[in-house]
């Protein structure tokens, strides 16, 4: 058995939320590998998300080492593909492509040998694992939040991430930054509105974004984030999410020294290399791996196990299409020291509960999707990844340039 053909396929599909009103269309980036047999496997990048138009031109790049090679021996052909293109692919772009060829490769593994691909990342360890939504912005006023916390709480849900700051209908997204105290006083006023609102077993999981913010936004220093976070300390919030740039190693770690809030990122980390200088610097309470960005999911696992050696619990970021949401869940559950996966804010497993989300990339491509129950995730024993990626579902969504994500900037503005 011999692969035969490997090739990229961007789609654009409808986005809307009526939570997340921000957005309403979005974009991935497939990888398709098929054997001379007929089988076929598809992973994803999360590359597409953002810069999808680059994508097809990587994937070239690593297609002469893949075609007529054993699609059974991944280790070998990872190995070739980072030796290839590593004076500029060892971190960054070519890392991330990497890791949807790596998924693909392993979906079609699993397939072939009819496994799940957990079992072929070393077995699985949880039967169930916590989740959360990504709820994306604080709606404001506080009828407004209420009404999106509530209706994330109604699919199964019991902990819920919101971004910083507030978004009020019509407007940017609005970061406080003009002194630590402002900032501080919009945290504690919505994590003290939902703990009372929504009690005791309600989790809340704040995002700070400061690494995917604009020209004009406020990004915050080092004094605001700490003030910010021991202002929390009262409230019962589980994580807070990238209160820094990743441009500062030791910033971090000195945050997180300096609150009992348990600080969490590494979602923008590209390479096990990249991971392993970061956690040299101890910079995370719960470090948040992304399979569909890291290289793959062999690396998820490698920094999985450096971060359990430290006694270090690991979560997933998982903001990609269903492909990668997969691909984060088999490598989640095949390390012990996950202590939480994400989610985007929709029922996987009933789909008469998704009356506020329109979003084809995100609901419509399990085989056999995830079982979600009182705030715990378990995933099926399907072959590959459990998902269903149809010739029919690339025709009908087919790629609409410029819908990749980016920061605005003075000469390239959002306008989806």
């Amino acid at each position: 058995m011999k692969i035969r053909s490997v090739r990229t396929v961007l789609c654009s599909a409808p986005h809307r939320d009526i939570h997340m009103t921000s957005r309403s269309m979005r974009s991935a980036a497939f990888i398709v590998i098929e054997t001379d047999s007929g089988h076929r496997g598809v992973g994803e990048t999360y590359a597409g998300y953002f810069v999808p138009e680059q994508v097809p031109e990587v994937v070239s790049f690593y297609e002469p080492i893949l075609v007529g090679a054993d699609p059974l021996g991944i280790d070998v052909l990872m190995r070739r593909m980072f030796v290839s293109g590593k004076f500029w692919a060892r971190v960054g772009l070519g890392s991330i492509v990497l890791s949807g060829i790596e998924m693909a490769l392993l979906d079609l593994k699993g397939r072939i040998l009819g496994v799940p691909v957990y079992e072929l990342l070393g077995g699985r360890c949880h039967d169930s694992l916590p989740t959360y939504a990504t709820g994306g912005p604080s709606n404001w006023p506080e009828d407004e939040l209420e009404a999106k916390v509530e209706q994330y709480l109604s699919l199964g849900y019991r902990r819920v991430k919101l971004g910083a700051g507030r978004y009020e209908k019509g407007c940017e997204s609005v970061l406080p930054g003009a002194t630590p105290v402002e900032a501080a006083s919009i945290e504690v006023a919505k994590a003290e509105f939902l703990t009372k609102r929504f009690g005791p077993e309600f989790h809340l999981l704040l995002d700070g974004h400061m690494d995917n913010l604009g020209e004009k936004d406020h990004v915050w220093d080092e004094a605001t984030a700490l003030h910010v976070l021991r202002s929390l300390e009262p409230y019962p919030i589980d994580f807070f999410e990238e209160p820094l740039p990743y441009t500062n190693k030791s910033a971090y770690r000195s945050l997180r020294k300096g609150t009992s809030i348990p600080v969490a990122g590494g979602e923008c980390l590209t390479s096990f290399e990249e991971w392993r200088d970061w956690l040299e610097e101890e910079p995370f309470d719960l470090p948040q791996l992304d399979a569909s960005y890291m290289g793959g999911l062999t690396n998820f696992v490698k920094v999985a196990h450096t971060c359990e050696a430290s006694g270090l619990p690991i979560a997933t970021h998982a903001w990609s299409a269903t492909v990668g949401v997969a691909g984060n869940l088999h490598a989640a559950f095949a390390c012990r020291n996950t202590r939480i996966v994400e989610m985007a804010a929709y029922s996987p497993c009933n789909h008469s509960l998704n009356t506020h989300i329109h979003s084809p990339l995100l609901t419509e491509l399990w085989e056999e999707a995830p079982v979600l129950k009182d705030g715990m995730l378990s995933i099926s024993s399907a072959p590959g990844l459990g998902i269903r990626v149809s010739e029919e579902f690339f025709e009908k969504y087919p790629f609409v340039p410029g819908t990749g994500e980016f920061n605005a900037v003075k000469g390239k503005k959002l306008t989806n």
